[in-house]
């Protein structure tokens, strides 16, 4: 059996939608965009900056609709976007409902962002340093093994790619979530995380957030950024993610 290929083209997309798809492509707007239209918010991911303790939460009060098989499935498996997601997804919309959602003030639009030091080390130590998928173009770039690449070799790497090219993981943060292009209400600050709960329940529009704060694994790369990095790599850092500090206030 042919299954043939619906995905919409760009025409007939918004004209938010439009721009938005075309900045990172439909597959990433579509794993890392989740869309509660009861509650009426679009969060929007990005990796190594909270993503697995945001989709556990918002996801298992999400769920909660369902029962608590649900809940613990979200919970236990945030990352899982199949089996585990209680978001609805782009792809599940009309374009013109996905039109309003990305542009409706009737929707509350936010993200949570990290300090671009501290996220690129983690991307770091996890993917490179644990020889992971992500890491095998990096691989391939340097023609060296994994547990052989260093910090500096690795942002050298992703110093020449565009941000389409780079992994989610370490993809430039206001490129990655469309800053620009999508009206965001708020854009939280990881390391503020814990005293924006309230802020979070305004912005989806659910409560007591603090009691299903659920903390997903973690690398430590905050405690070790003096550790990592020289003079010469901050510089650099501060070169590849130069609109994220300026955006994000970092």
């Amino acid at each position: 059996m042919s299954v043939p290929d619906l995905r919409p083209s760009r025409s007939d997309l918004g004209p938010v939608t439009r721009e938005y798809v075309k900045s990172l492509g439909w597959r990433s707007v579509n794993m890392h965009t989740h869309i509660s239209l009861v509650n009426k918010y679009v969060y929007v991911e990005v990796p190594k900056a909270g993503c697995g303790t945001m989709k556990a939460t918002l996801g298992g009060l999400e769920a909660a609709r369902k029962g608590p098989g649900l809940v613990q499935r979200v919970q236990e498996a945030p990352h899982n976007r199949i089996n585990a997601t209680p978001f609805v997804k782009p792809f599940q919309l009309p374009a013109e409902m996905l039109e309003e959602v990305l542009t409706s003030s009737s929707y509350r639009r936010f993200t949570v962002v990290r300090d671009p030091a501290s996220r690129v080390l983690s991307a770091y130590l996890e993917k490179i340093g644990q020889g992971l998928k992500q890491s095998e173009p990096i691989v391939a770039a340097l023609g060296i093994p994994a547990s052989e690449i260093t910090f500096e070799q690795f942002l050298d790497v992703i110093a020449a790619q565009d941000s389409r090219e780079q992994d989610p993981h370490w993809r430039r943060q206001a490129d990655h979530v469309g800053w620009g292009i999508v009206d965001y209400n708020a854009a939280i600050h990881l390391g503020n995380l814990d005293s924006s709960w309230d802020q979070v329940g305004e912005l989806t529009g659910m409560t007591n957030l603090r009691e299903t704060f659920y903390c997903r694994n973690s690398t430590g790369a905050s405690a070790k950024v003096d550790e990592y990095f020289t003079p010469a790599l901050r510089a650099k850092v501060a070169s590849i993610y130069a609109r994220d500090y300026e955006v994000f206030g970092y």
